[in-house]
């Protein structure tokens, strides 16, 4: 697994580092980390990474900027942003960062994000959503999905990359999807892991894109959600 690490801090850089190397030893993980000490260089690294631990505030091109330049030519990367203050937080959402880490970094917070992260990059195979589409059968990973919608008798899958339909009941998917998907609405489901962050009407996604939750709903979505953080143990 190949990680990258860009902040402009060389004392945080060599501690972060330990830290990393610390939690991919503890689970057998074989990994190579790879250090830049502004964005430019990053951009010109000849590898694709798997992870980017990237720091928000830096010099001559931020890390959101740098970010933005990424996601150009690369969707693949999960993107964790590294940051001390946390007000920058949710301008993260325009380059589907997957979370980001306040400095200092503590030891438990890293772990929690890395085994959400890596398990997004590493789904078992039976982790997929298998539909017809017209005349194709397309087969997306539940991790590219962000939310399900219905009109008519028409399901509009909504992912990462794009829309695809076909003819089916939310009722019926509601059944088979894997316990992060919530229909937090008669017309929608959403993936909580998509989830940034929410009110008593909408749910607003890491796309930047934002669905309703119905006010029925929304006590069960609440408890559902913080369930889910714990699982994960992001919360």
């Amino acid at each position: 697994m190949n990680v990258f690490l860009c902040d402009d801090q060389p004392i945080f850089m060599e501690e972060f580092a330990k830290l990393l190397e610390g939690y991919f030893k503890a689970h057998e993980i074989s990994f190579e980390l790879s250090a830049f000490p502004n964005g430019k260089e990053l951009l010109n690294a000849p590898i694709t990474p798997d992870i980017i631990f990237l720091d928000i505030i830096m010099e001559e091109l931020s890390g959101l900027e740098t970010a933005r330049m990424i996601r150009k030519n690369n969707s693949r990367s999960k993107i964790i942003f590294l940051t001390a203050y946390k007000q920058y937080v949710f301008h993260a959402f325009d380059v589907d960062a997957s979370h980001y880490l306040l400095k200092p970094v503590k030891k438990e917070k890293l772990e929690a994000v890395l085994n959400h992260v890596i398990g997004q990059l590493t789904p078992p195979d039976k982790q997929y959503l298998t539909f017809q589409s017209g005349s194709s059968i397309l087969r997306l990973p539940y991790s590219d999905i962000l939310y399900l919608e219905v009109r008519d008798r028409k399901v509009s899958v909504h992912g990462r990359t794009g829309t695809a339909d076909f003819y089916g009941k939310l009722e019926d998917l509601e059944k088979s999807l894997p316990p992060q998907f919530f229909r937090c609405h008669r017309s929608f489901i959403v993936n909580m892991d998509s989830v940034m962050r929410f009110n008593k009407t909408d749910l607003f996604l890491n796309n930047g894109e934002f669905i309703p939750v119905s006010k029925r709903k929304y006590p069960n979505f609440t408890m559902a959600f913080m369930k889910q953080m714990q699982k994960e143990g992001l919360s």
